[in-house]
């Protein structure tokens, strides 16, 4: 669970020094670690763990849909 924290800060960090913007390396990892929490959040059974999880995925999907169109 760290790791994934410490990922999704990294790329948080990346994208607000980048002006809103992820190379394609931190959006595929920033995508991963999203989908990482949607596997874990369900097996939490500490409530206050639950919601900061609930609470990182929600930045984390703020972050990805605020990427930059690639098309």
């Amino acid at each position: 669970m760290w790791l994934i924290e410490l990922d999704i800060a990294g790329c948080v960090l990346r994208w607000l020094d980048n002006n809103g913007t992820l190379d394609s390396k931190n959006s595929i990892l920033l995508q991963s670690r999203i989908e990482d929490l949607d596997r874990v959040i369900p097996e939490i059974n500490d409530p206050v763990g639950g919601q900061y999880c609930q609470r990182l995925h929600q930045l984390a999907v703020l972050v990805s849909r605020n990427l930059p169109s690639t098309k």
